[in-house]
């Protein structure tokens, strides 16, 4: 069944109307509306190469993706992903999620080979799905948690409070909840080593708290410079807590002769500091 006049007019409105204050909120309370059939199955075109995508529209990511043709939430993030993308040969997306970075980054640079590391069995088979729907032959779909070593770990769903967020979803040594199951895990260090890949240009990091256990899973390549710019998720602990996953990444980077940046049309990189606390991404690359 084709879209209802009211669905047609908020993709337009989404993608075409300028002012992004409130767009979100509007879609979110106005699509409710907009349903014309009781299937919330769709196929949407994002704005990155054109590229087609499955839709759940009663999921909020993928809502996203058929009304904005992105994550409206992270296109400041994402567009500067892509300006760092232009020339990269090989890139990895850890936590993948739908493959929006992934996608974004073969728009703008076809040539790369780009690793989409996702645990979730649905998501990744959904990514595969899309990766075949648009013939990326250059997208590899790895259904695998990235962590510090080979092994296993536990996948916890997590779907946020609202219960539509399926990019939550986190891995840990013991299971959260009953609901949870087995997945197998890879080190970077050991995955590159296998698939004779030397050097990544470009990496992205965004596995709800476990950054730090993926970066020492590639401690040799960040230590011998074979990582060239990270894109990375900050989880910040109260200060009242000893572990923090945000700051353990910082450090360990900081060690390892990376600056910082916050994302943005201009990358300004400065030593790591206390200036970097209130920011939930950071894009780090190591000093020349």
């Amino acid at each position: 069944m084709a879209p209802s006049v009211l669905e047609k007019a908020l993709v337009l409105y989404g993608r075409r109307f300028p002012v992004r204050r409130g767009k979100l909120r509007i879609i979110n309370f106005l699509s409710k509306l907009a349903d014309s059939n009781d299937s919330t199955s769709r196929l949407t075109v994002l704005k990155y190469g054109s590229f087609k995508m499955p839709c759940d529209l009663s999921e909020m990511l993928q809502r996203q993706f058929y009304y904005f043709g992105t994550y409206l939430v992270e296109e400041i993030i994402i567009d500067c992903w892509q300006s760092v993308a232009q020339g990269a040969m090989t890139v990895f997306d850890l936590g993948a999620n739908a493959g929006i970075y992934s996608l974004a980054a073969l728009a703008v640079e076809p040539r790369a080979d780009v690793h989409a590391f996702e645990p979730t069995p649905e998501i990744a088979n959904r990514l595969r799905s899309t990766a075949k729907l648009n013939g990326l032959n250059h997208l590899h779909v790895h259904e695998v948690a990235v962590s510090m070593r080979s092994g296993t770990a536990n996948l916890n769903r997590c779907r946020g409070e609202l219960g539509s967020n399926e990019g939550m979803n986190f891995i840990s040594e013991a299971a959260v909840a009953d609901d949870g199951e087995r997945v197998p895990t890879i080190g970077l260090d050991q995955f590159c080593a296998d698939q004779s890949i030397n050097e990544i240009d470009l990496l992205k990091i965004d596995v709800q708290g476990h950054e730090y256990a993926a970066l020492r899973g590639a401690e040799q390549l960040i230590g011998t410079g074979r990582i060239g710019t990270i894109f990375m998720e900050l989880n910040w602990a109260d200060r009242s807590q000893s572990h923090c996953p945000a700051k353990q990444s910082v450090q360990f980077l900081k060690r390892s002769n990376y600056l910082f940046s916050k994302p943005g049309k201009q990358l300004n990189w400065q030593p790591a500091g206390d200036w970097m606390r209130n920011m939930s991404d950071i894009v780090a690359r190591r000093a020349q």
